[in-house]
């Protein structure tokens, strides 16, 4: 078997491709490394803070405290009403169909440098939403009897 010059120099410039890569690898190591401290941080601070305000915040509840202001006057009648879940229903709804509107105008602005496999799976994503709608609708969900 021959293992000349011409192999020998193909797997040095083979190595220094590789090496090339692993230092590029480590490059975005360190900036994902930055984003992980920074997390960290911002995770432990909002603890510290939550925590901070809990334990040295002296607890002291009374019925004034509790009570809502209505500029001065007493309330005429009980404040802490409870609402209906169907607001809450209507709510997520539209935040769904609203962030379906998100993902649609970036890929229709974008249609013409997309393939085949962006088409399709924007179609499936559509497709997958309209049958949520109807079965949204099926069920009357939207409906305020």
């Amino acid at each position: 078997m021959y293992t000349g010059g011409v192999i020998n120099k193909f797997s040095m410039a083979n190595f220094d491709y590789n090496m090339m890569f692993f230092f590029e690898d480590s490059l975005i190591k360190k900036e994902y490394s930055i984003l992980l401290t920074f997390l960290v941080i911002a995770v432990l601070l909002t603890i510290v803070i939550i925590g901070a305000s809990y334990f040295l915040v002296k607890q002291n509840p009374d019925p004034e405290k509790l009570s809502a202001y209505e500029c001065g006057f007493e309330p005429y009648e009980d404040t802490r009403h409870t609402f209906d879940v169907r607001f809450c229903v209507i709510a997520i709804l539209f935040i769904i169909f609203d962030i379906e509107i998100m993902f649609l105008i970036p890929w229709c602005v974008s249609l013409a440098k997309l393939d085949l496999l962006g088409f399709w799976s924007m179609i499936d994503f559509l497709f997958e939403l309209g049958i949520g709608f109807f079965y949204v609708w099926y069920v009357r969900a939207l409906d305020w009897d």
